[in-house]
């Protein structure tokens, strides 16, 4: 009797033992497969927003990329390149009507024109090229000459210039310049100018620094890139706001421009803030058809600083 007894207690504990294995086997399977789903889901779901995320990165690109480029053709459109006798830099042109007439003025660094500078203290004509591209690829270049009706030394002035085109030309487009207040350190700023001599060279930086003093001067810093030939070139928000003109570079990423709170400066001194600002009347002469713009004599006598060799970008 207690040899049956042992044997049911026995089969009882193969059979509690079995069923356990099974359902611990079958809790695993169950597990796996859940597993396996959830990681199905994953990817499927991950997969899914990763597409989202990438056409709705697309879109926002696409959105934004005509505005973008926009900006640099309109800021390509009133760049232009100055040449002067050997040398040759960079301008932005500002236009304005007068009198019915639309009249084409050059901001540029003065020691962009000093090399057409006379013995007398009168200048010879400067030379206004523009280029003509349709989708990136050039098709033409429009040369005009300019007469210097405003000029500042570089060593012992403001280092400004400010030219008109003498005849009727297709130059119409007008930069828009900013106020007279500091930009923010971190403000992207584009530059546009005839870089080493291409025409219409365009990079993008930050401003580095405001208010930087160099040979008694003040300039804003900027990490745009300049060499020589971008002299005159503007800077500016990426907004199409000109900000300033680049006139000085130390090395790469390390270069100066002088503010529109300096130039207006200068400009009202001179007596041409109309040819920044259009709110600003433009005074007439004694003729009323022809404009009061006579050059100005510099503050003092001829000197051998105006040949020295340029250092500047």
């Amino acid at each position: 009797m207690q040899r049956i007894y042992n044997w049911l207690v026995i089969s009882f504990l193969c059979i509690l033992t079995v069923n356990f294995y099974n359902a611990r086997n079958e809790l695993a399977e169950v597990s796996h497969t859940r597993y396996e789903d959830n990681c199905t889901l994953y990817e499927t779901y991950s997969g899914l927003a990763k597409r989202i995320f990438a056409i709705e990165s697309a879109e926002f690109i696409r959105s934004i990329e005509p505005e973008v480029s926009a900006v640099y053709k309109k800021l390509q459109n009133f760049s232009v390149k100055v040449s002067a006798g050997s040398g040759s830099g960079s301008g932005v042109l500002f236009c304005r009507e007068v009198e019915g007439k639309q009249r084409v003025f050059i901001w540029t660094a003065g020691h962009v024109v000093s090399r057409l500078r006379r013995i007398d203290g009168s200048f010879k004509n400067a030379t206004i090229k523009m280029e003509s591209r349709v989708r990136g690829k050039y098709v033409n270049e429009i040369e005009s000459e300019a007469k210097v009706i405003a000029y500042s030394n570089q060593y012992t002035g403001e280092d400004l210039a400010l030219l008109e085109i003498i005849k009727e030309c297709a130059m119409f487009n007008s930069a828009d310049f900013a106020g007279d207040e500091i930009q923010k350190v971190g403000t992207e700023v584009i530059h546009v100018g005839s870089t080493a001599g291409f025409y219409n060279s365009a990079s993008l930086g930050i401003v580095s620094q405001t208010d930087r003093e160099f040979r008694g001067k003040m300039y804003d810093q900027t990490s745009t890139m300049a060499y020589p030939g971008s002299s005159g070139g503007g800077a500016y928000t990426t907004d199409g706001k000109c900000i300033g003109l680049v006139t000085l570079g130390v090395g790469p990423g390390l270069n100066f421009y002088v503010p529109v709170r300096r130039m207006r400066a200068w400009a009202k001194k001179e007596g041409i803030e109309w040819a920044m600002d259009l709110s600003v009347p433009v005074p007439l002469s004694r003729t009323p058809t022809e404009l009061e713009m006579t050059v100005r004599k510099p503050s003092i006598p001829f000197s051998v600083y105006d040949w020295l060799p340029s250092l500047l970008p």
